[in-house]
């Protein structure tokens, strides 16, 4: 099995113990949640919703009405709405990561408060927007229109939210003495949470590289941030199993 077997390495559980007395059996359960959540997300906004890739912020009315009235909005806005809180242990992941750094507990407190506001801003609202326009299909198509446009300005607009998460993350890493998470990881953070500043744009661009289906807005920051969201987790994961066992709260109970 690779380093990704629970409970694999003389770090993660002495050898003769059964994996289910695994100290840090808890953490590992937390752990794989993360990637059903985000496989449930990608399902939710894209094959689900299809509200990703962005629409086009210049789609014409027809197309808009058409958009907002799919019965498959409801479907995916379901699903969210039972998934959603899978992402508060992803966010929990990272803060027992923060906790074992030599930084201060602000940086802790600061992750929580940005990870809530952007999960209720940047998920939250955009799929009640465009659950709306299919659970009333007689809204006034100007009502759609109004929906469709609160709904991506919030989903792509919001990012910003995310730039405190992701600053704290790495300035927590770049100044742990503790090395809990490898140093490359902080300044990769840096540049990654740097990309979500073009989100701004959104709000003042309709067409071109700034609106929030182009090429800055969008795709680059998801090619940055795809590959980063895979990278940290990893490098979670192995701190994990890198983490002693004296560490650990339930570490007195035997």
């Amino acid at each position: 099995m690779s380093d990704f077997a629970l409970g694999s390495g003389a770090a993660s559980a002495p050898a003769g113990r059964p994996w289910y007395q695994n100290k840090k059996l808890d953490q590992y359960i937390c752990f794989w949640s993360i990637p059903i959540f985000y496989n449930l997300f990608g399902l939710v906004f894209v094959p689900l919703s299809y509200m990703m890739p962005p629409r086009s912020p210049s789609s014409d009315m027809s197309e808009i009405v058409a958009f907002m009235q799919s019965p498959n909005l409801l479907i995916a806005s379901s699903i969210l709405i039972l998934s959603l809180g899978l992402s508060a242990v992803g966010n929990a992941m990272y803060v027992s990561q923060i906790k074992r750094m030599s930084v201060s507990p602000v940086f802790i407190y600061a992750f929580l408060a940005g990870s809530m506001t952007g999960a209720i801003v940047g998920c939250l609202f955009p799929m009640f927007c465009f659950g709306l326009g299919a659970f009333r299909p007689g809204y006034d198509p100007e009502i759609l229109a109004m929906l469709y446009d609160f709904g991506y300005l919030s989903f792509i607009g919001s990012l910003g939210c995310f730039c405190l998460n992701w600053g704290l993350l790495s300035l927590a890493i770049i100044l742990d003495k503790n090395t809990i998470l490898p140093k490359w990881l902080g300044y990769y953070t840096a540049w990654q949470f740097a990309t979500e500043l073009f989100a701004a744009t959104v709000w003042a661009s309709k067409t071109g590289p700034f609106a929030w289906d182009g090429l800055m807005a969008f795709w680059f920051n998801m090619v940055i941030y795809v590959p980063w969201q895979i990278i940290v987790y990893v490098c979670i994961f192995k701190a994990i199993k890198a983490q002693p066992e004296s560490e650990l709260g339930n570490a007195q109970y035997e």
